[in-house]
C-alpha cells in the first residue's frame, strides 16, 4: 500500500512543474512509506459507483434529503455551460442530462453513509464504506505498480475518465475497462468516500511493521477520498493517490462514493 519514496518525488516534481493546487500536492508525501497491509476480514466490493438510479431508489423510500437539500446552499451544477454552485443543484439537479448510470454525486460522507445504513436495513446484509486500506486492495487488484494495469502511462484512457478524456463532465458507468478484478471506474469519473479520517502523516506508523485491517486514525477534520475524478489531471490517476474529501459539509461535482458488502 502507498508509493515508493521515488514514486512520491517524481509524481511531487511533476506537480510542481504542473503548478497544480495545494490540495493535489498534498498527496505524494501522505503516500509513504509504502507498507504492507492485512486484510483479515473478507467482503464484496460494488462493480460500480453508486449510480444515481440507485441513489434514487433511496430516496424515494426514505423520503431522505441531502445535505445540500436541507442547508439551502446546494451544490454544483452547470449554468450557461460553465460550473457554478448554487441552492438550485443537488444530487438530482445539475443543470444537465444525466442517464440512471452515472454515478451520483453533489452529496456528502454523511449521505453517503446514510445510503449505505438504508441498503443494509433493506436486505439485512451489511453494507458500508469501504476502509482506505480495502480500497486500495480492490483497485489495485493483486498489482504492486502505480497502475493497476502496469507501468505504462499511456493506457490510462482505456480505463479511466479524467481530465485528459472527460470533456468536461461524468459520464455513465462501466463505459471502460474495469481492473482486473472486474471493478468498473475504480479509478476515475468520481472520487469515492472511504470510512478513514484523513491525515497526511497517518502512514508513517507503519514504517516497521505489518498493518492489520487499518482503520486510519482516531479522528479528524476530513474523510478519505480515494482514485481520481472525470475533472482531475490525467497524471494523478494512480492506485496511490488520496486526498482529503473535505469537512462534513463537503460535496461537489466530483465527488462520490462506492459500497462493500461484509461476508459472514
Amino acid at each position: 500500500m502507498g508509493s515508493t519514496e521515488a514514486e512520491s518525488a517524481r509524481t511531487l516534481q511533476r506537480m510542481q512543474e504542473k503548478r497544480v493546487s495545494d490540495w493535489y500536492r498534498q498527496s505524494p508525501p501522505g503516500e509513504t512509506p509504502e507498507h504492507r497491509v492485512k486484510i483479515t476480514k473478507p467482503f464484496y466490493f460494488g462493480m460500480f459507483e453508486v449510480r444515481l438510479g440507485d441513489f434514487r431508489k433511496f430516496v424515494a423510500a426514505t423520503k431522505f434529503r441531502t445535505d445540500a437539500e436541507r442547508d439551502g446552499k446546494g451544490a454544483d451544477g452547470k449554468s450557461d455551460g460553465k460550473w457554478t454552485t448554487r441552492p438550485e443543484f443537488d444530487w438530482n439537479h445539475m443543470g444537465f442530462e444525466r442517464s440512471e448510470d452515472f454515478p451520483v454525486v453533489n452529496v456528502t460522507w454523511s449521505d453517503a453513509v446514510a445510503f449505505c445504513e438504508w441498503l443494509s436495513a433493506t436486505e439485512h446484509r451489511s453494507y458500508r464504506l469501504p476502509t482506505e486500506a480495502e480500497w486500495e486492495y480492490g483497485c489495485r487488484a493483486g498489482s504492486a505498480t502505480p497502475f493497476f494495469w502496469g507501468n505504462d502511462e499511456t493506457k490510462r484512457d482505456e480505463f479511466v475518465w479524467s481530465g485528459g478524456n472527460s470533456r468536461g463532465v461524468p459520464h455513465p458507468v462501466a463505459q471502460l475497462k474495469p481492473n482486473p478484478w472486474g471493478l468498473y471506474d475504480i479509478n476515475g469519473n468520481a472520487y469515492e468516500y472511504c470510512s478513514d479520517w484523513f491525515s497526511t502523516n497517518y502512514y508513517a506508523s507503519f514504517s516497521h511493521s505489518i498493518a492489520i485491517d487499518p482503520q486510519g486514525p482516531a479522528s479528524g477534520t476530513e474523510r478519505v477520498v480515494r482514485g481520481v475524478s472525470w475533472g482531475t489531471d490525467p497524471m494523478h490517476c494512480r492506485s496511490a493517490f488520496r486526498g482529503g474529501g473535505g469537512g462534513a459539509a463537503h460535496r461537489n461535482m466530483r465527488d462520490g462514493f462506492r459500497v462493500v458488502l461484509e461476508m459472514k
